[in-house]
């Protein structure tokens, strides 16, 4: 059988079907994104509807390689300086990288004279981090885990995220079927964030980094409704008196022999 050249509605079957469709990126483009990175268009790069960024179904940072004088910030999210970027025609400097070392390779286009090793260490763009993601107070811009980042949007990515960050998460290699969406981290990580930290049933706050794996997000209306109305920040504590949960919640037993006694105290108010 002789088959056509291209599927030009293929797409919009598959979304039909409600099946994702992941376009074929060949093995030298894949080693590219995970190493030096790819130069693209205003076109190539897609932004998800949570605002992330994904070049043929692949989610990755962007960054520009040809700088001069100061070095450039990467970016993890649709932020303003990209929209900046794309209304004064600047887009196509951009290179797409699945690097997670914070590690970028750079081309210098002026005469100043420096050192030449393979890479060179950036920094998260300020938009993204503090604007966009709300994250000002969890992050400073040279210390942000791409690692963890990545599992946080991308369900196929490994190695599985620490429990303490980012929250437990469940995907297909890790534990059971799940109808958790596959950027569930950044999700809970949000709704928590809106929250300030504080559970809005009791009001315990736990706003310092080993106190917020206490604080769930809770899902209002079952696990397949993700918008920010439909969730609502809980502490474990609170969280297992909802309908449908229990004492095994992840981090449960540790909340109580630490807080136990003030978190009674507050329920009781």
């Amino acid at each position: 059988m002789k088959l056509p050249k291209d599927f030009p509605n293929l797409d919009d079957l598959l979304k039909r079907l409600g099946v994702p469709f992941q376009p074929f990126i060949d093995t030298e483009k894949e080693k590219l994104i995970i190493g030096p990175g790819i130069t693209v268009g205003p076109d190539d790069v897609k932004v998800a509807p949570n605002g992330t960024l994904e070049y043929q179904g692949r989610k990755v940072v962007l960054y520009i390689r040809d700088v001069r004088g100061r070095l450039p910030k990467y970016h993890v999210v649709d932020c303003q300086t990209l929209k900046d970027m794309r209304d004064a025609g600047k887009y196509k400097r951009y290179v797409v990288t699945r690097r997670t070392d914070g590690e970028f390779l750079l081309n210098f286009a002026d005469n100043l004279r420096r050192d030449n090793p393979d890479t060179y260490r950036l920094d998260i763009c300020k938009n993204c981090l503090w604007q966009e993601l709300n994250l000002k107070d969890v992050y400073t811009p040279d210390a942000f885990p791409l690692d963890d980042w990545f599992n946080a949007i991308d369900g196929s990515y490994e190695p599985p995220p620490r429990d303490g960050l980012l929250g437990p998460k469940t995907t297909p290699t890790t534990g059971t079927v799940s109808n958790y969406p596959p950027d569930w981290n950044l999700i809970s990580l949000q709704c928590r964030k809106r929250a300030g930290w504080k559970c809005e049933e009791c009001g315990i706050f736990l706003n310092l980094k080993t106190e917020r794996k206490f604080l769930h997000a809770h899902h209002l209306r079952g696990t397949s409704h993700n918008r920010p109305e439909d969730l609502k920040a809980l502490c474990v504590g609170c969280h297992a008196e909802q309908p449908g949960h229990n004492t095994n919640l992840p981090n449960y037993q540790e909340f109580m022999d630490k807080y136990g006694d003030i978190w009674k105290e507050l329920r009781k108010q």
